[in-house]
């Protein structure tokens, strides 16, 4: 049957318009209202609901560009004089649902009240639009639910067999498309990952999107309190004994000719069809297992993809390379962003011509000693012999190198060692302030005396008796110069 043979034409148009999240808004707050009325649903309380809930969200309605969206066909909907502009709006919103099929009206001729009744495809696609708004939902444990009423019809062997089998058929099949979507919820948030640059936002998709949409809510409840590991095995030993045990399969047809669907059938084929019905949910929970296993391979690397990209986004280099590296993903963001498909189209993306803008390329090529002279002569780059490097020992008699020479000698290790001698003289200890300083080259000659005699490399030790006394124009710390061993 086609689906608009059961739905009115226009049915779907409210969820076109500009104002599609104010249509939205309305259908859940009426699937609130049946839930909250039951089956009376007065028309006032409708329109209070939407008033009490949709106040802020109505002040951004605007009916006359809502009108731009109708349709030759549509039925207008004129706007209501009202105490208030929202309860004017109210009004219109509630008369276009009227119009579309989602709600049927009809008024009590004795109180004269409006009540409301929404068809079953109305409720049906109601509750639908209810469970994709909402950011909590319950999870039924099919496996576990299936296992107790077969585990307690196999215990009893009462009237409720074939009802309980019924059930687990259904389960079976819905348990199986669950699967199926977990599957597949974890295949799509593995490849969003691709489009995401941003180190945060990957961790908000992960904790904040998958976590409570996928991991939390269905791949947690399946693998602990409703899991198929757990339950599958008995949900097949109990089936595999009905189907193989003729008393309980005598009993279990016998209760199915009671069904209308069943009664007019002969026993042979109501047998038939209970053998396959059964051997089908066991085939069922069979698949289930396997699957579910390669479900446990799709989440793990889906994990391991989250850590990956934080680690490569969050350590991403800072270097030139980095930089480019950093560029280019982002005119990848764009492209993907713009929907750019072509080379064609690759111009009119902000990006890309603001680094055609900003980046020269050039031919690689290089200058030799004719191509500073007409004419220019190109020619190809050949091998040849490298320099010659300079001879280290040329220019011994320069005088600068002469007078370099001097300067080391002036403070050599024989120089100092001839400062101190002479400082001694035949005495076996001196102090810092026995020692002649009379120039600038006397002062370096002592620092070098000390340091030389730290490293035990002279002919004396020393000994620090203060941190400063002055001699001459020169302060520095008393040390004491004692010669090793005994004078002569």
């Amino acid at each position: 049957m086609n689906l608009f043979d059961r739905v009115p034409e226009n049915f779907f148009s409210v969820l076109s318009r500009k104002y599609k999240a104010v249509y939205a808004f309305a259908l859940v707050q009426l699937f609130d209202t049946l839930k909250t009325y039951k089956s009376r649903i007065r028309k006032s309380d409708y329109l209070e609901q939407l008033k009490d809930h949709g106040e802020d969200l109505l002040k951004l309605f605007d009916v006359d560009l809502d009108r731009l969206d109708d349709k030759d066909d549509e039925e207008k909907i004129p706007l209501e004089v009202s105490d208030s502009a929202v309860s004017a709006k109210v009004s219109y919103i509630y008369r276009k649902l009227v119009s579309t099929g989602w709600i049927d009206v009809e008024k009590d001729l004795h109180t004269n009240v409006e009540y409301l009744f929404l068809p079953s495809y109305s409720i049906q696609f109601l509750k639908l639009i209810t469970d994709l708004s909402s950011d909590s939902s319950l999870y039924v444990p099919l496996v576990h639910q299936t296992y107790s009423e077969l585990s307690l019809e196999d215990e009893k062997e009462d009237d409720y067999m074939f009802r309980s089998l019924v059930s687990a058929r259904k389960n079976a099949d819905e348990l199986e498309l669950n699967v199926t979507l977990l599957h597949h919820s974890i295949c799509v948030f593995g490849h969003q990952l691709t489009t995401v640059f941003d180190p945060n936002e990957v961790l908000r998709q992960h904790f904040d999107v998958f976590k409570n949409e996928v991991g939390d809510r269905v791949y947690h409840p399946m693998k602990t309190f409703d899991s198929l590991s757990l339950y599958s095995l008995p949900v097949i030993k109990i089936l595999t004994r009905w189907r193989n045990t003729p008393r309980l399969l005598a009993k279990l047809v016998s209760q199915a000719k009671y069904d209308p669907e069943f009664a007019k059938q002969k026993s042979s084929e109501v047998s038939s069809r209970i053998a396959g019905m059964i051997q089908e949910t066991i085939d069922i929970f069979s698949r289930l297992s396997d699957s579910f296993e390669e479900i446990d391979k799709v989440n793990a690397q889906y994990t391991k993809a989250v850590q990956k990209k934080v680690n490569y986004l969050a350590s991403s280099d800072k270097s030139v390379k980095g930089k480019l590296d950093a560029i280019i993903l982002e005119i990848a963001k764009q492209l993907d962003k713009k929907g750019v498909v072509s080379e064609a189209d690759i111009d009119g993306v902000e990006i890309v011509r603001d680094v055609a803008s900003t980046i020269s390329i050039y031919r690689q090529g290089f200058v030799n000693s004719e191509s500073l002279t007409l004419p220019f002569k190109r020619t190809l780059r050949g091998d040849s012999d490298p320099l010659p490097l300079a001879d280290p020992l040329d220019g011994l008699d320069d005088p600068d190198f002469d007078m370099l020479m001097q300067e080391q000698n002036r403070f050599s290790e024989e120089a100092v060692e001839n400062f101190m001698l002479k400082n001694f003289g035949n005495k076996r200890i001196i102090t810092s302030q026995d020692i002649a300083l009379n120039t600038g080259d006397d002062f370096i000659l002592l620092i070098l005396a000390v340091v030389r005699a730290e490293f035990g490399d002279m002919f004396y030790t020393i000994d620090k008796k203060s941190d400063q006394i002055r001699n001459g124009r020169f302060y520095l710390p008393c040390y004491t110069f004692t010669r090793k061993g005994r004078t002569a």
